[in-house]
């Protein structure tokens, strides 16, 4: 059986369908209700507050009766596989992010940088979508393949006040030629039903994550781009935070990711010869973990980046260095924990 690796953005997985041929087979009728959880967002780190929070939406679609299902993540809200005569595989998620209208550009060059391809201009970039009716809404779609191993990735992008939708179709390029158009036909059968907002009072508790979390942190309502933060105990006037979000990419690799995190320390940016000294391993038993630690004066971050199957987790512990110097070893035993 050939192997192929997952891709993935922005945030980040997004949504992917794989189908095989129909042949004579009949359509199975399937509804998918999440459960009452607030929605699996990405939401930007920034300093402006807590977000909304939302109820999961419920799906209704036609899966053919070629198609697996298979348990959703965290951040999906459906998920299939499919495998080819030869055992190649192929994969469909369909995610609902926040809304990511007007960085298309951006989630169009992350997948290519999953692949190994070289970003494009913006204008680029754009000239790779072509319309696309998806849930009675029109959306965009684009298509990248690998030049190294024989994966595509055929993307289907909505925005919507709500937030972003994507429907992913992602594996084994024969595997994803073939059931192309089958994908953009279950594109055609999805019912989308928003369920009634929560309450305020509820954005703190979510239980789709059973991470270890030290009982001291206290949770919080998350901010733009995360699904998660906690306040740590203060030392004195110092505090601190813990945030946590999910991506479906490496949002440039490490080097970008340790320069966008200086430059929230108000630090220079460094050069990919510097990374080694800066960045270590977080657990052997995470590959691709990586743990960083930087300190500016008044302000002190403790970041992690952890992939875990299609999605990249960003943790940072940051605030006074008095209130995040007692919280590092319960922040890496949080960070090491699996979410599921």
């Amino acid at each position: 059986m050939v192997i192929l690796k997952s891709v993935s953005s922005v945030v980040i997985s997004l949504a992917a369908v794989v189908l095989l041929s129909l042949g004579c087979k009949k359509e199975q009728i399937r509804v998918y209700t999440a459960p009452k959880d607030t929605v699996p967002q990405q939401r930007a780190e920034t300093e402006s507050g807590p977000a909304p929070s939302r109820p999961r939406p419920q799906l209704s679609y036609k899966t053919p009766a070629h198609w697996k299902e298979v348990p959703a993540s965290e951040i999906s809200l459906a998920s299939f596989k499919v495998e080819g005569a030869k055992g190649e595989e192929a994969n469909v998620s369909v995610t609902q992010l926040t809304n990511l209208e007007g960085k298309d550009a951006e989630i169009v060059n992350m997948w290519r940088q999953q692949v190994g391809l070289e970003a494009l201009s913006r204008d680029e970039a754009l000239k790779q979508f072509q319309p696309v009716q998806v849930a009675g809404h029109k959306g965009n779609l684009f298509e990248i393949s690998s030049k190294s191993e024989p994966l595509k990735i055929v993307t289907a992008v909505v925005h919507d006040p709500g937030g972003s939708w994507f429907y992913k179709l992602s594996g084994d390029i024969a595997v994803v030629d073939k059931e192309k158009q089958t994908f953009l036909d279950f594109l055609q059968t999805i019912q989308v039903k928003e369920v009634t907002q929560v309450h305020a009072a509820d954005e703190s508790h979510d239980d789709r994550f059973h991470w270890n979390v030290p009982p001291s942190w206290k949770a919080a309502a998350p901010k733009q781009m995360q699904v998660a933060r906690f306040q740590v105990p203060e030392q004195g006037n110092a505090s601190a935070e813990v945030s946590v979000s999910v991506f479906p990419g490496d949002t440039g690799g490490t080097l970008a990711n340790l320069n966008r995190w200086r430059k929230q320390l108000q630090l220079n940016e460094v050069k990919e010869s510097e990374v080694s000294s800066l960045v270590k391993p977080l657990d052997p038993a995470l590959p691709g973990s990586i743990l960083v630690d930087m300190t500016n004066n008044d302000k002190r971050m403790v970041g992690a980046i952890v992939p875990r199957g299609e999605q990249y987790w960003f943790y940072k512990l940051m605030g006074a260095p008095a209130a995040v110097a007692p919280e590092k070893d319960a922040f890496i035993g949080f960070a090491k924990s699996k979410p599921e």
